[in-house]
């Protein structure tokens, strides 16, 4: 008969998420999912299957915090071009936070596993889809409210604001200031009026 699990499943998600954020999915070996989760890897396999269903998993965890934090701004009733400018502020100050780098976890993994890996990339693209909805709200909000342009493309904004947040991520890791982050927003969104 099989022990009962004896550790916080969710705990050791976020941990995991932390590291595959930190490191990526091929830089992340069992060793270091042992050595930093704090359990061996019969409890990883049991708990998770594998490497694989664990980033599964912990991908799954990070869409749902990331949506929760958020779309609270974007979501919220009335949200307009101000929500979107505090999203990529909040964006900017969890990418550029003290600490080693991390990126998004999404875009990571887009860019590492893409094309070898369908489960993840399924995810992924839900993400992506969940974010740019969440954008189109807003900026129709905004529209309507004469905050932008009056011939602004919501469908195509929206999308932008997308691949700029991605495009924040990656350029976060590489080292870019939170001043250039900001600066690269404040251009983007002075553009939409």
């Amino acid at each position: 008969m099989p022990r009962p699990k004896s550790f916080d499943e969710n705990a050791v998600l976020d941990q995991a998420v932390e590291l595959f954020r930190e490191r990526g999915y091929e830089g992340t070996s069992l060793a270091d999912l042992e050595l930093h989760l704090g359990l061996g890897r019969q409890s990883l396999y049991n708990a998770f299957g594998d490497k694989q269903g664990l980033f599964l998993r912990a991908l799954e965890r990070y869409r749902r915090a990331v949506r929760g934090e958020a779309f609270a701004h974007l979501d919220a009733s009335g949200a307009g071009l101000d929500a979107i400018r505090t999203f990529f502020r909040a964006t900017v100050e969890s990418l550029t936070s003290p600490g080693p780098r991390r990126a998004c976890l999404v875009a990571s993994t887009i860019l590492e596993r893409g094309s070898q890996d369908a489960d993840a990339l399924l995810s992924c693209n839900h993400a992506r889809a969940e974010l740019e909805r969440a954008f189109r709200r807003a900026l129709a909000r905004a529209k309507t409210r004469g905050e932008l342009a009056r011939d602004l493309d919501v469908e195509a904004t929206a999308t932008l604001l997308v691949i700029q947040g991605y495009g924040l991520s990656v350029l976060a890791k590489t080292g870019a200031t939170a001043a250039e982050l900001h600066a690269a927003v404040e251009v983007l969104l002075a553009g939409l009026g």
